[in-house]
């Protein structure tokens, strides 16, 4: 594995942390100012482009309807591909968890697909697009 690989690997744990325990800071230092966020549901775009880093914290730190919950927002089978002319494509898989106090439910399941660029050896989220196998449920 190459240390760009590894990096970037990291970068997107990180992302996945960082929303899962509301660190915005964090959240935000792994994305480029300039980062777009996009949502879809079976390849229909339903919400998005959310253009900057300022507009994609505020999104990420509005509260959702209904009582709080703690959400787990599960990665795997991370392919990389690029990273020669230091930008970068990484698809994951997508699993969404929730939970409200008594079991955890898979809310949404989906693909997660990032574009990364690399400025002064450091990997940050130029886009995130998430194309979601199902509505996500209400939580």
């Amino acid at each position: 594995m190459s240390a760009a690989t590894h990096e970037i690997q990291q970068v997107i744990a990180q992302y996945g942390s960082a929303l899962d325990a509301h660190d915005l800071d964090a959240l935000a230092a792994v994305h480029r100012d300039d980062a777009e966020w996009s949502f879809a549901v079976r390849d229909q775009v339903v919400m998005g482009p959310i253009r900057g880093r300022d507009a994609i914290i505020g999104f990420a730190s509005t509260p959702s309807d209904g009582p709080p919950v703690q959400q787990r927002h599960l990665l795997t089978n991370t392919v990389i591909t690029g990273g020669v002319d230091g930008t970068s494509r990484a698809t994951a898989l997508l699993t969404l968890i929730a939970v409200d106090g008594s079991a955890p439910v898979i809310v949404a399941t989906g693909t997660a697909t990032f574009t990364l660029n690399v400025a002064d050896e450091v990997w940050r989220i130029a886009t995130l697009r998430i194309a979601f196998d199902n509505p996500p449920l209400p939580h």
